[in-house]
């Protein structure tokens, strides 16, 4: 792992036992079922297994990707610093 890495590691920290609940309660017969957020509970515990991997999460929007569009990347980090953007109609041009 490079410093460069690990100064941007953001944790979470989440309670085992508390997310295996989560997941049965999501599933098929779960009281809550919902199979979109039982998946994404899933695959956090896979992320938790394996805990020696460093993990980054990429969001894409159609065929726009932030490691890809700049424009995108830029929406992403407008969101991220609280500011309002919305995708596609880039409704900060005017601020270039």
């Amino acid at each position: 792992m490079t410093d460069a890495i690990t100064e941007n590691v953001r944790t979470l920290v989440l309670d085992q036992e508390l997310l295996d609940d989560m997941i049965e309660l999501t599933d098929g017969p779960g009281e809550m079922a919902h199979r979109a957020i039982h998946h994404l509970l899933r695959q956090l515990r896979s992320m938790g297994y394996a805990h020696r991997d460093v993990w980054s999460i990429r969001l894409f929007n159609g065929d726009s990707d932030a490691d890809l569009d700049p424009d995108y990347a830029e929406h992403l980090d407008r969101l991220n610093s609280g500011l309002v953007s919305e995708w596609g109609s880039h409704p900060h041009d005017e601020e270039r």
